[in-house]
């Protein structure tokens, strides 16, 4: 079984295998492979930066797909905000003007990033929407 999560931090850079594929993103509800490039870095937005972009930006799931043409290698450099570091919607983005839409509401609640990855790390394969939810008192 694979395993497809988000992830639950600000950003993560991926810098994969320059000949075996196999990581995948869904895209539309269909996996899609992430084609390996030389020199190339993946960006891979997490759920924090989903929070504070409120869904402008989206944390995508995301596998590793074994490959029986060869050993695929990777590193990820992951960066997350301080345990104590309290995440919300920016205010600027909450802003109607902003894109003349009619109402921009938050669409996630404030928390605080510890909280959680403690709530992330008991559900990780599971929705994320939940995950949000489950911490919303700040």
């Amino acid at each position: 079984m694979l395993s497809e999560p988000t992830q639950i931090g600000g950003v993560v850079l991926l810098f994969q295998d320059d000949e075996v594929k196999g990581f995948q993103m869904l895209k539309d509800g269909v996996w899609t492979d992430v084609q390996p490039l030389k020199n190339a870095i993946v960006i891979n937005t997490g759920d924090q930066i989903e929070g504070l972009s409120n869904e402008r930006y989206k944390s995508i799931l995301h596998r590793v797909v074994p490959q029986i043409d060869g050993q695929r290698r990777s590193i990820a450099s992951f960066y997350n905000p301080s345990l104590k570091a309290t995440i919300a919607p920016a205010p600027q983005l909450l802003d109607r003007k902003v894109e003349n839409k009619a109402s921009d509401v938050d669409k996630y609640p404030k928390f605080v990033f510890g909280d959680y990855m403690s709530v992330y790390l008991e559900q990780k394969f599971q929705p994320k929407e939940p995950r949000f939810q489950a911490v919303k008192a700040v």
